[in-house]
Formats: C-alpha cells, sequence, structure tokens
C-alpha cells in the first residue's frame, strides 16, 4: 500500500520455485528510500543471484552475492537510492516424517521478520539501528557519526542496499564501511502450523504493531478465513487508521501444499476518497487499479461487493 507517501518506494518478490534449486522457495520484501530504483533492482535480481549459490546453508557465499548485487547496482545507478532487505529462503526437504520447511532469514536494515507458532510470536531478525551499540561502533571506526539515532544525523538505519555516500570509506571492506549491505541470518525448522510475516517498518513504526500484537492479529483472522491476501489487505487499512505515514508492504507465508489456494484474483480495494484534497491518493488509487486490469468504476463496485460481503450470517449471528 503506497499510503499517504507521494510515491511507492517499496518493492517485493514472491518465487515459490527458484531455477536451480527447486525445492526452495524465495520470499524478500525491500523498503526503498530516496527513489524506488534500489529497492525494484534488489526485488529483480537478488533471488538471481542467490540462486547462485551452490549450498545455500552457506550464509558466506550467500553474503558475497549480495555485495556482488550492491556492487552492480551502484555501478550501473549513479544517484543515491536506497533499500532495507528481509528475505526468506525456504528449503522444501522430504522426511521419513513427512515434509519439512527449513527457513534462513536474511536482513539488512530494519524491516522484520517474525515466525507465528502457537499464537506466539518468534522474531527471526533485529533491526539494525546506527544507535546499537555494535552498529555505531562500526559507524565511528569507518570515519561516521551517530546523531540523532541517525548516521551522520541523516539516515535512519545502519545497513542497507545502495546509499552510496554512506558506502564509505571507499577502500574499506563492505562490512567494515560506515553504511554496509552485509545481512544477519536466522534459521528455523517450521511446520505446517507455523507462519511467516515479514514486513516493511511502515508496519511497525510508532509501535502501531508489535512482533507480538501482528502474530496475534493474524492468528485470529487465521481462524476465520485462509484468504491471505484478504488479511494482508485488511492489516494494512488497519496500520493507516492507527496512523501509518509510511509506505507499507506485508507478506504472509503458509508452511503448507497450496495446490487448492484457487484465488486468481487478488486485487482488493479499499475505500475511495473523493474532494480536492485527495487527489493524490486519487491518482495512486486508478493506478494500483489499472495495474490489477480495473477501471476506477469496476474497482469502486468490487469495493462495495467485497464490504457487503463482509456481513454475512454465521450461526445465526452478524459478523463484521
Amino acid at each position: 500500500m503506497q499510503g499517504w507517501r507521494d510515491n511507492m518506494e517499496d518493492a517485493h518478490c514472491i518465487i515459490l520455485q527458484m531455477e536451480t534449486h527447486q525445492n526452495v522457495g524465495f520470499f524478500g520484501i525491500f523498503d526503498g528510500h530516496c527513489g524506488s530504483a534500489c529497492s525494484k533492482y534488489c526485488s529483480q535480481n537478488l533471488p538471481k543471484y542467490i540462486d547462485k549459490v551452490q549450498n545455500l546453508e552457506d550464509t558466506n557465499e550467500i553474503t558475497n552475492q549480495i555485495i556482488t548485487v550492491d556492487n552492480t547496482f551502484m555501478n550501473d545507478y549513479f544517484g543515491d537510492d536506497g533499500t532495507t532487505a528481509v528475505f526468506s529462503i525456504v528449503e522444501t526437504k522430504e522426511t521419513e516424517g513427512g515434509v519439512q520447511y527449513n527457513v534462513r532469514v536474511g536482513n539488512i536494515g530494519d524491516s522484520r521478520s517474525v515466525l507465528g507458532r502457537n499464537g506466539k510470536a518468534i522474531s527471526l531478525s533485529e533491526d539494525h539501528k546506527p544507535s546499537n551499540p555494535s552498529e555505531q561502533k562500526r559507524i565511528e571506526e569507518a570515519g561516521g557519526h551517530v546523531s540523532l539515532n541517525r548516521v551522520r544525523g541523516n539516515l535512519a538505519l545502519s545497513r542497507a542496499f545502495g546509499d552510496r555516500s554512506y558506502k564509505v570509506p571507499v577502500e574499506f571492506p563492505p562490512d567494515k564501511q560506515q553504511v554496509t549491505c552485509v545481512p544477519d541470518f536466522m534459521t528455523q525448522t517450521v511446520t505446517s502450523q507455523d507462519f511467516l510475516f515479514i514486513a516493511c517498518d511502515g508496519i511497525f513504526e510508532g509501535d502501531i504493531f508489535t512482533r507480538e500484537t501482528v502474530v496475534e492479529w493474524i492468528d485470529e483472522r487465521l481462524k476465520k478465513t485462509d484468504d491471505l491476501a484478504l488479511i494482508m489487505a485488511e492489516l494494512l487499512d488497519e496500520c493507516v487508521f492507527r496512523g501509518s505515514r509510511d509506505n507499507m508492504s506485508a507478506m504472509l507465508i503458509q508452511f503448507k501444499d497450496g495446490t487448492d489456494y484457487d484465488k486468481p484474483d487478488e486485487y482488493i480495494p479499499g475505500p475511495y476518497y473523493e474532494g480536492q484534497k485527495h487527489q493524490k491518493f486519487q491518482d495512486a488509487y486508478k493506478q494500483f487499479a489499472e495495474k490489477a486490469g480495473f477501471t476506477l468504476e469496476e474497482s469502486l463496485k468490487k469495493y462495495e461487493e467485497i464490504e457487503k460481503s463482509k456481513k454475512e450470517t454465521v450461526n445465526g449471528s452478524i459478523t463484521t
């Protein structure tokens, strides 16, 4: 969701089956800043480079490919765009006890990954903030400083793709520069009862949601519907209602056979606000409708149908 921002700078990718590692899926969210070029580039290219890694348990080799993506972007693009990245490499294995899913999460920046298990939240990422002691130490040893919880008083995160002017000193190795693209990794073995939630910081800013409350919120809705797109659309609406002023991207991943998940129409429009003061919103709304193959009129009709369907009689009671 673009939200109240003038532009959409987030990007994401969903790859259910990688080309080389055909038992592996890749899921990523990229929260861009100072433009959308870096986030788009990473969403399109990072999976391809990671797919080149022979052994996906080798986090050092994955990191080398990430550094290559970062350098290639900065060699090809001369702006100062940047992006955070949180991505999940999900490997499916057949075992004697059934299908096993191994999840490896890489994090660069302040987007987040959290595992939902039996109503509890298990964090699979830690925010890379300049004021973190280890991050501040690296920044200062590279000749920078932290003020207002920002690198050199400007950048609110300490790891990212791009951000050319912060990849200094240029003679330092990438993991020693003021801002680095080197990720942290966390690994979990999961079951079909778990779910993975990954999202940009627009979901969490100002404690709109915490890791714990977002898992509780999703759990409650999974008891009522298996439509993951609808749950995520409602989540983004809720973030706007609670005051998020950022772009918002969120992804809900379940670990189960999805062949019976037949929901080809995943475009779920929200309410449309009329009036001159909402012109930017109206333009963005129309753009998203057109991307999904809908006219504005068709989108408004679809929204009315969705709102009507929310009011259903279940066991003699009305639910909304």
